[in-house]
């Protein structure tokens, strides 16, 4: 029987049933002040972390257990002190309430040397050691060094939070419990966790996380565990540590054994032999299972928890999302309709009567208020590539065209820096080329404004040339060097972080959101290319991005034979030009043009060459390339001499290189008899399209003028309506002073509803409707709706400045097949209208009268090829296009079968590539039917939409065919 009752009390101790009051230990040598101390203080108030598992912590019913439980028990019983848990409290607020004196005694924390202002401590009574925790599938981290830049989890006030602190490289995201951290760790929302070995390990097996693994660092260091007294209380540590002495090995482990090992369960050996002596087996294991069936809805519980606390941090986080994505598009909206009015506006001033001077003022504006676009389009870009939708174009474009668009953009800055700026581009490289031109553009103006703003000296350039070639891919190197405060070795390291910028002072000196060149590296990488980048502190810096472009070999060979037709050879050319560098550079274009030229820097040598008298020249130069800067008296003084020397039998054609920013110089050509200015850097297609200009070769020249004659001539003979939605009123008076003036008859809405009212009204006359998103009483959408079940033909074109993924999406499901951006071109935009209304128009005829021999034949006329359009393209030169309809013919005579085996094998991304081609060249040669049908096939076939594609390929084989035959009667 005694027997029996000694195994129901070992049970009941393992079990954890209430512990028995116990007198103090008189075999202890206690001091008359201790004796006393514990006379007047016989409640010491605890304040504890009720997760700090297993050193001490609250079970399912609320009872304090734990190692420290253990330790505080045995002291309780040795000294008879009772030790009372103030109740209710986070481990944040039971930290506070003992810096502020509320509670006597923190049972189980680290000594750290901001804690020993406040607090005496005991010896240690237990040893840990830290680790990192990061997910199984992480790797590269083996130290604390490799988590610098990074963000690190760590419980709020804890010993590891201290710890953490002396590393300013790290950034830490603090926690109230360790279950938290290491829950934020499993489901990816932070990188790592620093703690304890033994709390991790024994939260990680009793809440199922089994996706964490653990990193050791720092493996000879040990932490201690200690009782933190009030620091007034001197005597009271005195008492624990006596008592601490007198805890034998033996209890130690046993302590230890009880809480630490997930998988190790108490030796019940000893226990199972003396029950098999008695009959109380059966009362053993009974209560040994309801021990395990309650540890294990225990764990049941938390695994709900967690999974209910992570669909919750979802349901959060997809809100977050929403919300910033309604804020980007808002905020993207309310910026952009003021700047649509800027450039409009700039744009409605340069129709006036206003100098070349003016006119170049106002292009400043305009470029001013795209670059202040370029801010958003960053904050904007950052925010994509973060969520991964950002999406690159492939489209042709002129590389030319490319640089002279961000020289018009960086030149203001270079001159107010008052800095030279030099340009050489290999004139032997292809001009034209697919890709996303916008973000080339924008990684050339970030590298360019970037060396521009931390140079005060000497100069920027820029340097493009050919790497290797592969095929028809061309590995170009664009190169940025200047002279400017250059970087240090650790500067370097973060130049491509995010808001990160060389120093905290830079932000002070130059501004900048320290966006741009993390931009630069994600396009970059996105484009499968490279960035270098080399410097040296005060002597500037070099940034060097190779990119592998495919080249447009139809638009390319167009331009080599609009070159080869010139006969530039014909040209006898002079060049005056100061800079030994910068003659070379010209001399190296001139030779790509197939011109001969003569170089020099001298005015006398050059007045010299032109006198056919005394000079060794046979025959007359027919052009004179000078710089402004170059004579003594000015490039115009030079003109007037050479005008009025009576030796020189022939004058030749003159073309001027004016500095940077002297747009004054500009409005003196005509009267000073220069035939063209051509602005610093010099741009070879810039210099070839002067040429052509002077010697009045028909060609398209580069930024031409929007001529009025080349919108269709049917808008003006059938005056087409247009009725604009729009809350704006200056964007109201934009519009309508752009369309007006070419034919358009134009109706104007305030809102959504007087939009649908107007149709109403005037649904006979209106061809097309413009429609703003975001307007009062009903928005874009909503009136699209509407106005669709009055008309389903009527042409609805988005006019808004929202940039966010899905509008165009949410614009189509409404009913609203275009879409224009603001702000817009306003050539670009007329020129889209007019296209537009005239495909429109053409395949509303098409099918209203498709018995109709007559109007089949006109409306093959407009939609299946336009001669007209594509002569405008080729600068009314018939030959040309002559040429370039045969090269269609015979290029596209397989097309139609290759695409069918490619749709029919399901290979759409291959279909896609063979679309494209065709909707590039057919746009090019007025195949405006195919074009429009190529168009959305392209887009059906890159979404693998198979219902869409099914019903636009025999549209656009049909379209296709009719086409080829057109040329072929022709």
């Amino acid at each position: 029987m005694k027997l029996l009752t000694r195994v129901i009390v070992i049970l009941i101790i393992i079990l954890g049933w209430p512990s028995f009051c116990y007198a103090r230990d008189d075999t202890i040598s206690w001091t008359p002040e201790e004796l006393a101390f514990m006379e007047e203080h016989p409640v010491i108030r605890l304040g504890v972390d009720p997760k700090f598992v297993p050193f001490e912590f609250f079970d399912k019913d609320g009872t304090y257990q734990g190692i420290t439980s253990d330790y505080l028990e045995i002291i309780s019983e040795k000294t008879g002190l009772e030790m009372v848990v103030t109740p209710g409290l986070t481990w944040t607020e039971a930290y506070e309430k003992a810096l502020h004196g509320e509670v006597d005694m923190l049972p189980a924390v680290s000594k750290t040397p901001a804690r020993e202002h406040y607090f005496l401590f005991s010896e240690p009574y237990y040893y840990f050691k830290r680790v990192i925790v990061v997910r199984d599938s992480t790797q590269g981290i083996s130290s604390l060094e490799d988590l610098f830049g990074q963000t690190v989890a760590v419980q709020k006030n804890s010993s590891h939070h201290s710890y953490l602190a002396d590393y300013p490289q790290l950034n830490l995201s603090l926690y109230d419990s360790v279950e938290a951290a290491l829950t934020a760790v499993a489901d990816g929302s932070e990188t790592a966790f620093v703690g304890n070995l033994a709390t991790t390990n024994y939260l990680i097996n009793s809440t199922g996380l089994t996706n964490l693994k653990y990193v050791a660092f720092e493996a000879e260091k040990q932490q201690g565990l200690y009782f933190a007294v009030r620091n007034d209380w001197p005597v009271l540590i005195g008492i624990i540590d006596k008592t601490l002495a007198t805890i034998t090995p033996e209890e130690r482990i046993a302590i230890n054994s009880k809480w630490v090992g997930a998988d190790v369960e108490p030796d019940y050996g000893p226990v199972y032999q003396v029950v098999m002596m008695v009959s109380g087996v059966i009362i053993l294991i009974w209560l040994v299972s309801i021990y395990w069936i309650l540890r294990l809805r225990r764990e049941i519980d938390t695994r709900k928890k967690i999974q209910c606390d992570l669909e919750i941090a979802r349901q959060e986080a997809e809100a977050a999302n929403t919300i910033k994505s309604s804020f980007l598009a808002r905020m993207s909206h309310e910026i952009r309709t003021p700047l649509n009015a800027i450039t409009g506006m700039a744009y409605l001033v340069k129709k006036t009567q206003v100098t070349l001077t003016q006119k170049m003022y106002l292009d400043r504006i305009t470029q001013s208020a795209n670059t202040m676009l370029s801010i958003i389009n960053d904050i904007l870009d950052f925010s994509k590539i973060e969520a991964g939708k950002i999406e690159l174009e492939r489209v042709s474009f002129n590389l030319d065209q490319v640089i002279q668009d961000v020289i018009n953009i960086v030149s203001y800055k270079i001159e107010e820096q008052r800095i030279g700026f030099k340009l050489t581009k290999d004139p032997k490289i292809p001009n034209c080329y697919f890709g996303d031109a916008k973000r080339i553009e924008q990684i050339l103006l970030n590298l360019i404004n970037n060396a521009t703003k931390f140079t005060n000296t000497g100069e920027v350039s820029l340097d493009i040339r050919l790497v290797a070639r592969e095929s028809n891919y061309y590995h170009l190197a664009f190169t940025v060097r200047d002279t400017g405060i250059g970087m240090t070795d650790e500067q370097i390291k973060n130049l491509f972080e995010p808001f990160a910028q060389g120093d905290a002072s830079i932000n002070r000196r130059f501004g900048g959101t320290g966006l741009g060149l993390s931009i630069v590296k994600s396009l970059v990488d996105m484009m499968k290319g490279e960035i270098q980048v080399y410097s040296t502190a005060g002597e500037g810096s070099t940034f060097i991005v190779e990119l592998s472009l495919e080249k447009d070999q139809q638009s390319e060979q167009e331009y080599q034979q609009q070159v080869s037709s010139l006969y530039f050879n014909d040209i006898k050319t002079l060049v005056l030009e100061k800079t030994g560098s910068n003659m070379n550079i010209i001399d190296s274009y001139l030779g790509a043009f197939g011109m001969h030229c003569e170089l020099t820097t001298s005015s006398v040598s050059a007045i010299n060459m032109l006198e056919l008298e005394n000079g060794k020249f046979t025959e007359p130069f027919d052009l004179l390339i000078l710089d402004y800067d170059t004579p003594s008296g000015g490039g115009f003084k030079f003109v007037e001499m050479i005008q009025e020397n009576k030796k020189i039998l022939k004058n030749p054609k003159v073309i001027m290189l004016l500095p940077m920013m002297r747009e004054d110089l500009f409005d003196q050509l005509d009267t000073q008899g220069v035939d063209i200015g051509i602005g610093k850097p010099i741009i070879p297609s810039v210099l070839y399209n002067g040429i052509l200009e002077i010697f009045r070769t028909k060609a398209i020249v580069a930024n031409q003028e929007f001529k009025q004659e080349t919108i269709n001539k049917d808008i003006l003979d059938n005056n087409y309506g247009i009725l604009v939605v729009e809350d704006n009123k200056t964007n109201q008076l934009i519009a309508k002073s752009l369309l007006e003036p070419v034919g358009f008859q134009v109706w104007l809405g305030n809102d959504g509803q007087e939009g649908i009212d107007l149709f109403k009204a005037h649904c006979s006359d209106i061809d097309l409707i413009l429609m703003d998103l975001h307007m009062p009483v009903l928005n874009g959408y909503e009136a699209a709706e509407q106005i669709r079940t009055l008309s389903a033909d009527i042409p609805i074109v988005a006019m808004t400045a929202d940039v966010i993924e899905g509008v165009k999406e949410k614009c189509e499901s409404c009913g609203i097949h275009h879409y224009i951006s603001k702000p817009f071109d306003p050539e670009l935009f007329v020129e889209t209208i007019s296209k537009i209304i005239s495909v429109e128009t053409a395949i509303q005829k098409e099918s209203k009268h498709p018995g109709s021999d007559q109007n089949n034949e006109t409306a093959d006329v407009i939609a299946v090829l336009d001669r007209e359009e594509g002569l405008c393209y080729m600068g009314n030169n018939q030959a040309l296009y002559q040429e370039v309809l045969a090269a269609y013919f015979t290029e596209n005579q397989d097309v139609v079968e290759k695409l069918a085996r490619a749709i029919e094998n399901g290979c759409y991304q291959e279909a896609a590539q063979m679309v494209h081609k065709v909707k590039s060249s057919s746009g090019s040669i007025g195949a405006r039917k195919l074009f429009e049908v190529a168009k959305v096939l392209q887009k059906a076939l890159e979404t693998g939409d198979e219902k869409e594609i099914a019903s636009l390929h025999p549209a656009f084989s049909e379209a296709m065919k009719q086409l080829l035959t057109t040329i072929k009667n022709d």
